[in-house]
């Protein structure tokens, strides 16, 4: 095939159908030909490198008439490029028969086919057309892509309908119309407007060819809601290549199609935040919820990425081995409510790079969406699961009559699964990275850390201290120490103990800087001076069997403590009553009335003197003994007091000093 220019050849841009240039004298002169320029209106000489480059590039298209649409390159078709090699061939042999005894193309077929060809040559007519081809720069052979009619089937006035009717009931947000019903309408509209006839039917594969020649590629793109459109469609444009554990760590809350038996009844509302190394796939952080989960919860997860857990492990069957923890680098997280507030925001502050993918963007975070796929596929034999066929809550263990497990029989079950099964399995990823180091680093997560924290001696981040931790994530406040109340905080919470006596000798009755756990009511921290431990107080009632309730918790089950008085209703009664007999009750003249003030010191008197005397019978007085180590069992010695013998005391006049008979 001749592959120089030839004389009207077409030389146009990409993309678009109008020509740019045109040969008019394909001939070089000094490396020059002559082309017509169809934006300029003139004819013009340019380099012919110039032009091989642009074409080369990609930046230019050459159109040559009668050349195929498709070439026999881009059809990829074997059969093809074996009847090209035998017209090739063929070709060749006429050709060096013709040069050689100068003869026509008809005398060298012949001697040939009854020399060299004989048995598997093509027809005379045949190979004339193909050698015509190659002196034409065509190619020898067009194939079987480039065959069949190429007029449109009907005519533009169906396209345009197609494309109106798609736009206004099927490429819209939610459409209850299918393609089906979009291809009855279509034919419909087309039959009754007289574009085709009663006979013709428009199909489905035309309709889908017209919207995607009109520029319509994804049809299910427009039906989508736009908020599920980056999840569906997202494009993985670049891979995720880490080096060294905790460089980036991802996190997420993942609802577990379980039914799970608690101390108040089943729930089906469980749900873990769990965290993974994207450099090595290993998890390094968990934390169960029942109910939804809170910012508190997804604080709870990173403090079990960054401090030891080796007592959980071992509660729960694992070797302490196994753990991994660490300050992260860059710690990922969704839009969930999790992963909102301002403490989770205070993380920055030790250090820790928030990055928070876009909402409904779940291929922000693939290392951790991987592994929630393959934690509900392990376990979704277990019992108690509502998931089938892959599709959760699509069965009812309870009504199957299933035993359900509580929350510690399968929180048992997940760690189990994360340090005995997914550390120990074979990933694609890790395989396929294997060639970036030629320490054979393993393709199974366990082995993947092992080689890069052991043989490779690569330094970890280091945990923060937990006074760090504190200081970053508790609330900062300021309040007056006091020997009597300790400290108040969250208006009524009183906060004393042990330490309180050496605060108060310390930092006296003044100001200092308390630290409170937004989580955890029952203690708060006193900041004691840079580089000293925090100095823990307890509140006022609160003892070691105290549930660790948050401030909002324990402040509305005060509430519903007064609220559900069982004695108030009682106590109003009696008030009643009260006030009832008070109102019925005559009073009685007199000829002189006593003041309010003197009727009120008179029976307060006698009370205070009635309630100090049965006092003084209900606690008898404690002697002191002289020598304290004579009574073994106590210090203090008993001495009977008897109250026979006394008097009884005078009672006076507070006004006017007389004795009252």
């Amino acid at each position: 095939m001749n592959k120089s220019l030839r004389k009207d050849d077409v030389l146009r841009v990409p993309g678009e159908d109008g020509a740019r240039w045109s040969v008019i004298d394909p001939k070089p002169r000094d490396g020059w030909i002559k082309i017509f320029d169809y934006e300029e209106h003139k004819e013009t000489y340019q380099p012919i490198n110039s032009i091989n480059q642009l074409i080369v590039a990609g930046k230019i298209v050459l159109d040559r008439k009668f050349a195929p649409v498709i070439s026999p390159a881009a059809q990829g078709d074997p059969i093809l490029q074996e009847r090209l090699a035998r017209a090739m061939e063929q070709i060749n042999i006429i050709e060096d028969i013709q040069k050689s005894f100068n003869l026509t193309f008809s005398e060298a077929y012949k001697m040939a086919r009854e020399s060299e060809l004989e048995g598997s040559c093509l027809s005379r007519a045949t190979l004339y057309r193909y050698a015509r081809n190659k002196r034409n720069g065509l190619p020898l052979l067009r194939g079987s892509k480039n065959k069949g009619n190429r007029t449109p089937r009907y005519g533009a006035g169906v396209s345009e309908l197609v494309m109106e009717l798609a736009n206004n009931v099927y490429l819209q947000r939610e459409s209850r119309f299918t393609m089906k019903n979009l291809v009855d309408y279509v034919n419909d509209e087309a039959s009754g407007n007289g574009l085709i006839s009663k006979t013709q039917s428009i199909s489905g594969k035309y309709v889908k060819r017209c919207l995607r020649s009109n520029g319509v590629v994804d049809p299910e793109r427009a039906r989508m809601n736009p908020k599920l459109v980056p999840a569906a469609k997202s494009i993985a444009s670049a891979r995720i290549m880490l080096q060294t554990p905790f460089e980036r760590i991802e996190q997420d809350a993942v609802h577990l199609p379980f039914i799970l038996n608690t101390q108040h009844g089943p729930t089906s509302n469980v749900y873990l935040i769990h965290s993974i190394d994207c450099c090595t796939s290993m998890p390094v952080g968990w934390q169960m919820v029942m109910g939804a989960p809170s910012e508190s919860d997804g604080l709870r997860c990173v403090q079990s990425i960054l401090f030891p857990k080796k007592d959980v492990l071992r509660e729960f069957g694992v070797d302490s081995s196994f753990d991994v923890y660490g300050t992260p680098h860059q710690l990922v997280f969704d839009n969930g409510p999790e992963t909102r507030g301002e403490r989770m925001r205070k993380l920055t502050t030790l250090g820790i790079d928030i990055k928070h993918c876009k909402s409904r963007h779940a291929h922000g975070k693939p290392f951790i969406e991987r592994l929630n796929r393959s934690l509900k596929e392990a376990l979704q034999i277990l019992p108690g699961s509502t998931r089938f066929d892959n599709k959760d809550g699509q069965r009812d263990p309870i009504e199957l009559g299933e035993p359900l497990m509580d929350v510690e029989e399968f929180e048992r079950w997940i760690v189990g699964w994360y340090y005995k099964d997914w550390a120990n399995t074979p990933l694609e990823r890790l395989r396929h990275t294997d060639f970036h180091n030629t320490e054979k680093p393993g393709d199974t997560p366990w082995s993947r850390w092992k080689q890069i924290t052991e043989d490779l001696a690569t330094p970890l981040p280091m945990s923060p201290s937990l006074t760090e931790w504190r200081m970053a994530l508790y609330e900062h406040h300021e309040r007056k120490l006091s020997r009597k109340t300790g400290i108040t905080v969250h208006g009524g919470f009183s906060y004393r103990g042990p330490a309180l006596p050496y605060l108060v000798e310390r930092h006296g009755e003044n100001t200092v800087k308390v630290l409170v756990n937004p989580d955890d009511y029952r203690q708060i921290f006193v900041c004691d001076g840079q580089d000293r431990p925090l100095v823990p107080l307890t509140e006022q009632y609160v003892d070691e069997t105290t549930p660790a309730h948050t401030f909002n918790e324990i402040k509305n089950l005060r509430a519903m403590k007064r609220a559900s008085n069982e004695g108030e209703d009682e106590a109003k009664r009696f008030r009643q009553e009260v006030r009832k007999f008070a109102l019925s009750s005559p009073g009685k003249t007199t000829g002189k009335k006593k003041g309010r003030s003197m009727m009120n010191q008179e029976v307060t008197g006698a009370i205070k003197q009635a309630s100090a005397v049965r006092r003084a019978a209900d606690a008898p007085l404690l002697g002191f003994p002289k020598d304290p180590m004579d009574n073994d069992d106590s210090p203090f010695l008993e001495v009977e007091t008897s109250f026979d013998e006394l008097a009884a005391l005078p009672v006076y006049d507070r006004m006017s000093g007389e004795e009252f008979k």
